[in-house]
């Protein structure tokens, strides 16, 4: 995504809002229509980010946490500050 400043001094909140445009951008690559990746929390000392994945696929035999390991190689790719992404269990 063009625009997202990189590097030391960013805050919280400006890493916060260019993970959820990531996910944002993320969201179609999944094709999955009825599902929404949504920024549950993100901690900058460890760089940890809880993504929740709302809603289902139901024409897929797979859910949309399997696409997890893809999911964090676009956000550790596009947001260098997170390390870490782990898919929230849903409620």
């Amino acid at each position: 995504m063009k625009g997202l400043r990189r590097g030391p001094g960013r805050t919280a909140t400006v890493i916060e809002n260019s993970i959820a445009a990531v996910l944002l951008e993320v969201t179609p690559l999944l094709r999955m229509e009825h599902s929404r990746l949504e920024l549950e929390e993100f901690v900058p000392a460890s760089g940890l980010l809880k993504v929740r994945i709302e809603g289902n696929c139901p024409d897929c035999l797979g859910s949309p946490a399997m696409f997890a390991p893809a999911i964090e190689a676009h956000v550790k790719q596009r947001v260098p500050e997170v390390r870490e992404v782990r898919i929230a269990a849903p409620d």
